[in-house]
């Protein structure tokens, strides 16, 4: 069927625990550069979620905040922005939305420092998007349009998903079309190497299904894999080239999570065969290579670790950190990254390969 505050703490590497192969610390490919941060005179955001980077000193992010025991919904979402390497972050108040209102925090997108589109559910109970062309000091109304992942190319071309709907627009946001995908159920996750080149993934809560076009959204290929144990959602997704990709599930009933690669572009998926960190009690969040043979996977399973790789996934090692990382972002061969462990805890990583 035819069918993308102010402290910089370097932390020293430890000595890995390695799964498969000794690795001797003198191997250990990067260093771990840690900034803490704080957010200036934030009312919602507690912690990091999402993030952008447009520079290595200037990222956008989803700042979020829990509602107390037994309140409605599950708490509030709004996009925050540093200029300066996370020391300091501001929240974009006009964006704020209710966790409770709709499924997802605000969608953004930025194709460069200047250029930038944000959409959330704002409190006046209808979706919005705005955009802007100087950084953030202005924004203007684009659409009415509620999107929940968004990706923009230029100032023209973009795309978006819904629930169960894939958008595109050819200018600028004002107006968006849906095509329609055949069998596509609810997504989780879209990823786009190039205006081109995309993939789309979710799951039936049987299957996880994967869905890639090559010509921009108008044709789709579609992939299921059955995984061992019935599914929650797909947690990642991420891929270095339009081959070789990987993506992580999480279970119901407290099953954990599992790591599936791919080199066919999505059409096949095989799952990591190392379980010392994947199911019960294993918490993957995160998966990024930097190349064909170095890749990082945050974790939570307790305790906040990264494993790595410099074999392109034949082997994994494993590290404690001291801080959780929700997000990263491949940026000029280096891992960019933001998370935090409680409330207030605003951290900027920077993994750095030697």
């Amino acid at each position: 069927m035819k069918l993308w505050c102010c402290l910089l703490f370097v932390v020293s590497v430890i000595p890995p625990v390695s799964h498969g192969q000794e690795k001797s610390e003198t191997t250990i490919p990067f260093t771990l550069n840690w900034t803490k941060g704080e957010c200036v005179g934030c009312e919602t955001a507690d912690e990091l979620g999402r993030i952008q980077f447009v520079s290595r000193s200037e990222a956008w992010a989803v700042g979020y905040t829990y509602g107390p025991p037994g309140s409605q919904g599950s708490g509030d979402f709004i996009v925050v922005h540093t200029s300066d390497a996370g020391h300091t972050w501001r929240e974009l108040r006009q964006t704020r939305q209710h966790a409770g209102d709709v499924d997802g925090p605000p969608a953004f997108s930025f194709v460069d420092a200047s250029r930038g589109w944000i959409a959330w559910w704002n409190p006046a109970d209808e979706p919005k998007m705005i955009r802007t062309r100087d950084g953030g000091q202005h924004w203007q109304d684009v659409s009415g349009e509620f999107v929940q992942k968004l990706v923009f190319f230029d100032d023209s071309h973009g795309y978006g998903a819904e629930v169960t709907k894939f958008l595109h627009t050819d200018n600028g946001g004002r107006h968006w079309t849906e095509t329609q995908i055949p069998d596509l159920r609810f997504i989780d996750r879209m990823f786009f190497l190039t205006p081109e080149i995309g993939w789309l993934a979710g799951t039936d809560g049987k299957d996880f299904f994967v869905f890639r076009t090559t010509n921009g959204g108008r044709d789709w290929d579609e992939s299921r894999t059955a995984p061992p144990k019935e599914l929650g959602e797909l947690r990642d997704l991420f891929f270095l080239n339009q081959n070789r990709g990987w993506l992580i599930t999480w279970q119901i009933n407290d099953g954990g999570t599992y790591l599936y690669s791919t080199e066919d572009g999505g059409k096949t998926w095989v799952p990591e065969r190392d379980l010392s960190f994947q199911g019960k009690g294993k918490w993957m969040g995160v998966v990024r290579f930097s190349s064909e043979r170095n890749g990082f996977i945050f974790e939570r399973d307790g305790a906040n670790s990264l494993l790595y790789t410099t074999d392109g996934g034949a082997h994994w090692s494993k590290q404690a950190v001291p801080h959780a990382i929700l997000d990263c972002q491949v940026f000029e061969g280096d891992l960019l990254c933001g998370g935090g462990n409680a409330r207030k805890d605003f951290w900027f990583l920077t993994v750095q390969l030697k």
